[in-house]
């Protein structure tokens, strides 16, 4: 059976852009123009997914979000915003309100189906191929933050640390298939922690992915030479991560 999934989104060009893509890939498709709608449509029939437009009229989507959250009928229902990246903060806003992920305009409608599998995937607890559970170790907070959405946007199973001490805990509690590691951490350095794991036959097949805004301090050399299986320079590029990553988990890698 099908995945359903409602669309609330007031712009009939967008609302007919995202259904279309959305119902080639096979999807069934439920739309409403407004938070007075969605709730009409919500009582007869629960979707596995919402997109939800922030700004609606009357009722605006955040304030649906929580609505929906707050009553146990609805509250299990994965809700991805639909947010306008200009408009800074609504990204938080939006996972501050209860949404489980957000997808900025203009929709790219190449990426959709992909993100759109991925929020279904984990509503629905299964393991697309394509799904890694990735530990990022990176102590600055707005790094940390931006890849943990990138990362869970895009479908796979994310946890953090801010120090090299912290991750080995992390490691042995849930190990992960890929660590996405910022080379210039507090305490022990990243090139320090992979030679440990590297050297550990207990986690040295643990994929290990360098980040750094510092190649002159930590050129790439060493960090392959170091055990890294990948190499990444800030700012990252977040439309490509997830991809870069699981090349990397698959067998591949984007050194060259």
């Amino acid at each position: 059976m099908s995945a359903k999934i409602l669309i609330v989104d007031d712009n009939p060009t967008n609302l007919k852009l995202v259904s279309d893509v959305l119902e080639f890939e096979g999807y069934d498709i439920l739309k409403a123009v407004d938070a007075e709608e969605a709730q009409v449509v919500l009582a007869a029939t629960l979707p596995d997914l919402i997109l939800m437009d922030i700004a609606l009229p009357g009722m605006d989507g955040l304030t649906l979000t929580r609505k929906l959250k707050a009553q146990e009928r609805t509250r299990g229902i994965r809700i991805v915003a639909l947010t306008a990246f200009a408009m800074k903060g609504d990204d938080q806003k939006a996972l501050d309100a209860g949404c489980d992920g957000y997808l900025t305009k203009p929709i790219d409608t190449r990426q959709l189906p992909d993100q759109v599998a991925g929020f279904l995937a984990r509503a629905s607890g299964q393991s697309p191929r394509s799904r890694l559970k990735i530990l990022v170790i990176e102590d600055h907070t707005a790094d940390l933050k931006l890849a943990d959405l990138v990362l869970s946007t895009a479908g796979h199973h994310v946890s953090a640390v801010e120090a090299a001490e912290q991750a080995f805990a992390a490691v042995q509690e849930d190990r992960p298939r890929l660590i996405l590691l910022d080379l210039d951490l507090p305490g022990m350095d990243g090139l320090a922690l992979v030679r440990k794991l590297k050297a550990d036959p207990g986690t040295r097949d643990i994929c290990v992915v360098a980040v750094t805004c510092y190649p002159e301090h930590y050129p790439k050399a060493i960090a392959l030479a170091a055990g890294c299986d990948d190499y990444l320079l800030k700012p990252l590029d977040t439309r490509e991560l997830s991809g870069q990553l699981t090349a990397v988990a698959e067998g591949g890698s984007s050194v060259n």
